[in-house]
């Protein structure tokens, strides 16, 4: 199905002094000066933030920056805001183009565009005295054009008609913007008028973006019309400060599943197929990534380049490391930037519209949606700073059409320190604590390692993290609700309590207290299971097999097929051996519920042990002993997207 809503617009004495003063006076740029604040803004343009590692233009002032962006935010309303629609009285949108077919409909915009006027509308307030009436606006034509699949998130097409309203199925990346934008108004205006900006964008990030885009293997899908399976997705739609939002308001940690996913994607893909460059094409497809064909999903042939889908990718990078500090982001950003510059020699409007994954230029000109967030980019490095000064004053007056325009002023915004971080500490304060984690379990699964679980709390802004005590001592700062404590003494009874954090700092009371022994030290012995013959249910390729986890060489190791479970390895001892202890030293692609299982005959299994929060590394695991001569570790859930893959599986006994 086509979903796609890209532009690809290329349109083409005392005389002495005072007459001094006068010029100087002339030639000089006007100070900001902000407008009254007309819906009592908690966070009035303009913020200027100033980002930790981040630089900006140092050839102005921070006030000159203010009005360049004011300025451009004039411009960019004037032409693209528009409140016209007779099907839809007071719904407010933003006018722009679209690819692909709008099914019989005059498209007028998107929920791509949405997402842009959202973000910038609620970034804007305190500047345009207007602003809340357009943003509520706003908000009232996503709500109405809701998506046909999933009702929480919105069609990809907005046209003057009601029959267009719940018609067209959903874009991820416009809903993305949508449901963040709302975090922004919520932190801007709080939620207590007539929209709860705070509960629907829990609504739309839970109910609509979660149910429907996060995929089982934490990717983004391009839509709700996609598969929940897919490996197919879009580099453009990895917001990832925007998933760090959500998942401050919510307490889930699916988003920081996502993230950590996304960045292992880009890594595997950049190895591959942009060591130098770091570009990552329009569409990434299978795992492991690489670009998706030509023609995908008949968008245009580049879409295995980099070109005007991925060219918004460096903005949703860099503000990953600035807003939250993640120096994967960073390393990313300044990858491009290095590059970027390079191939340019140093000027930013030799930057072309489109390029091969290897650098090499596909596209004729300069347009600010490829310029701007390499400009972006640049900023995690005081040696850029030539390039972002220079990037600065050839974007602060470029115009050009609704798809350019609209991602310049997003970058203006950024790189002037105007787009802030939405975080609880924007509101006024949040004084309610968490509810008390409940049903806290803990279960001793070695001498030096005691698995803890329990039940979520609640928050009323959302939960970000919990605490984990043993005895009076802080152990543990898990954001989900399981913790492996581990170094622990064998024989030794050591009890837990567990408290919950929200975003403003606020310790929820002790769950209950949960007590376990660690089992007694395993006694050193022989490995059992080194070299000897081992079988697996299924082996990744030439170099996985099974006997890689029993050759005593922990560089080697077997790995399953990917993305699927009840995967098993099991070694032969040769005889009927005592089993009391296994050690399995996994891969990043370890087991999260597993059993260790014995057999005479490899046909009926004893389970010896199990255990559902599996955490990878090295388990260490001992138990009641079970004779068999086949020893076997039976795997039924992934801790990753993967499959499964030990680089090591021992067996001790006698």
């Amino acid at each position: 199905m086509k979903q796609s809503n890209r532009s690809k617009s290329k349109k083409f004495g005392v005389a002495l002094l005072c007459l001094t003063m006068l010029v100087t006076l002339l030639g000089a740029p006007a100070p900001f000066q902000n407008k009254a604040h007309a819906a009592g803004e908690l966070k009035p343009f303009p913020q200027q933030v100033s980002y930790p590692g981040i630089i900006k233009p140092n050839h102005v002032t921070q006030a000159a920056m203010n009005s360049a962006v004011a300025s451009y935010y004039d411009y960019w309303k004037g032409k693209y805001v528009k409140n016209n629609l007779s099907s839809l009285p007071g719904g407010y949108y933003v006018k722009g183009d679209i690819t692909g077919s709008a099914e019989g409909y005059t498209p007028l915009g998107t929920s791509e565009g949405q997402g842009y006027g959202m973000v910038i509308t609620a970034l804007m307030a305190g500047y345009d005295a207007n602003a809340r009436t357009i943003y509520d606006g706003m908000f009232k034509t996503a709500r109405a054009f809701k998506s046909s699949t999933n009702a929480n998130l919105m069609g990809w097409v907005v046209a003057d008609s009601s029959s267009a309203q719940g018609h067209f199925s959903s874009a991820t990346d416009g809903d993305l913007d949508i449901a963040y934008s709302l975090i922004l108004a919520d932190r801007q205006w709080g939620s207590g008028g007539t929209i709860n900006y705070l509960e629907e964008a829990k609504k739309m990030i839970t109910n609509g973006i979660k149910a429907s885009n996060v995929t089982t293997n934490n990717r983004l899908n391009l839509g709700d019309w996609d598969s929940k399976s897919a490996l197919n997705t879009r580099p453009s739609d990895w917001m990832l400060s925007h998933l760090r939002a959500f998942h401050e308001v919510t307490g889930d940690q699916t988003w920081l599943n996502v993230i950590n996913n996304l960045y292992s994607v880009y890594t595997q893909f950049s190895n591959t197929y942009s060591s130098t460059t770091g570009l990552i094409s329009d569409f990434v497809v299978d795992n492991p990534p690489k670009p998706a064909p030509q023609n995908y999903l008949d968008e245009f042939p580049e879409t295995n380049q980099y070109f005007y889908n991925a060219s918004r990718v460096p903005l949703r990078i860099v503000m990953d490391y600035a807003l939250y500090g993640d120096t994967r982001g960073r390393d990313i950003a300044n990858k491009m930037a290095v590059w970027i510059k390079g191939n340019t020699g140093g000027s930013p409007g030799n930057i072309k519209d489109g390029y091969q994954l290897n650098g090499t230029a596909s596209g004729s000109y300069a347009t600010a949606v490829f310029v701007s967030p390499f400009i972006s980019a640049a900023t995690t490095n005081t040696a850029h700073q030539a390039w972002v000064n220079s990037g600065w004053d050839w974007m602060k007056n470029k115009k050009e059409s609704y798809f350019s325009d609209s991602y310049n002023l997003l970058n203006m915004l950024f790189i002037s320190g105007n787009w802030w971080k939405p975080t609880a500490g924007s509101t006024p304060t949040d004084t309610q604590a968490p509810t008390a984690p409940s049903n806290l379990t803990a279960t001793a699964v070695s001498g030096s390692q005691i698995n803890l679980s329990w039940t979520a709390s609640t928050d009323n802004v959302g939960v970000t993290g919990y605490r984990v005590f043993r005895g009076s001592t802080q152990v543990g700062t898990p954001s989900g609700t399981t913790y492996s404590d581990t170094g622990l003494t064998a024989s030794t009874a050591y009890s837990y309590t567990v408290k919950a954090i929200d975003a403003a700092g606020n310790l929820s009371p002790n769950s209950n207290t949960a007590t376990a022994t660690t089992t007694s030290a395993p006694s050193t012995g022989t490995n059992l299971a080194l070299n000897k013959t081992a079988t697996a249910s299924s082996v990744e390729g030439t170099g996985f097999e099974a006997n890689k986890a029993t050759d005593g060489n922990s560089s080697t190791r077997w790995a399953s097929n990917e993305g699927s479970n009840n995967e098993w390895i099991y070694v032969d001892l040769g005889s009927t051996k005592s089993v009391n202890r296994v050690k399995l030293n996994w891969e990043a692609a370890y087991g999260k519920s597993y059993k260790i299982q014995v057999s005479d005959n490899t046909s009926s299994w004893t389970d010896a042990y199990s255990t559902t929060t599996g955490d990878g590394g090295i388990d260490d695991l001992t138990f009641t002993a079970k004779s068999g001569r086949y020893v076997r570790v039976l795997c039924s859930a992934r801790g990753t997207a993967y499959g499964y893959s030990l680089y090591d599986f021992e067996v001790y006994g006698s």
